[in-house]
C-alpha cells in the first residue's frame, strides 16, 4: 500500500510555520495541536525545514531559555526529506527507521500536501497484517 493510503485513512492534516516565528511560536503550535512536528515553509509555500518536538528541547538544552525566542530557521533540520504519495509504506518505515526520523512531509510533485509520522505507518501496516489474517481464517473456515 501507499502513503496516499495513509493520508485517506488519517486526513490530510497539516500545520506549518514560517522561518522567521520563534521557537516558543513553534512549541505552542506543537502542544496546542498535539503534534509531534511541524513543517517551515517559505512565504511562497516551499518547505525550508522540519521543527520537531526533539529539536525544541536540543534547543533549550543547547542555548539555554534563550533559545525560545530565537527564529525557527536557527533550529530547523534542513534539507528536508519527504515522501511521495506512490511510495510504499513499507518504503517509508525503512527510510525513517534508518534516518532515525519519525516525521515525512508528503508532497505531490511541489505541493505539500499531508505528514506521516512512523506511527502512521506501523498503525498501517498493523490493520494491513490484522485484515490479512482474518482473510486467511474466513478462508480456512470454509474448507
Amino acid at each position: 500500500m501507499s502513503v496516499e493510503a495513509i493520508l485517506k485513512h488519517k486526513g490530510r492534516h497539516l500545520y506549518t510555520i514560517r522561518p522567521e516565528h520563534t521557537l516558543v511560536d513553534a512549541a505552542t503550535l506543537l502542544a496546542g495541536k498535539k503534534v509531534g512536528a511541524t513543517v517551515v515553509c517559505d512565504a511562497k509555500g516551499r518547505i525550508v525545514g522540519i521543527v520537531s518536538e526533539r529539536d525544541v528541547v536540543t534547543a533549550v538544552v543547547q542555548f539555554g531559555k534563550g533559545a525560545l525566542e530565537m527564529p525557527v530557521r536557527n533550529i530547523m533540520s534542513s534539507p528536508v526529506l519527504t515522501c511521495e504519495l506512490s511510495d510504499s509504506v513499507k518504503r517509508i518505515t525503512e527510510v525513517m527507521n534508518e534516518r532515525h526520523i519519525r516525521h515525512l512531509p508528503v508532497v505531490d510533485g511541489e505541493e505539500l500536501v499531508g505528514m506521516v509520522s512512523i506511527r502512521d505507518a506501523v498503525d498501517f501496516r498493523l490493520r494491513e497484517t490484522q485484515l490479512e489474517v482474518g482473510v486467511l481464517r474466513d478462508f480456512a473456515a470454509v474448507r
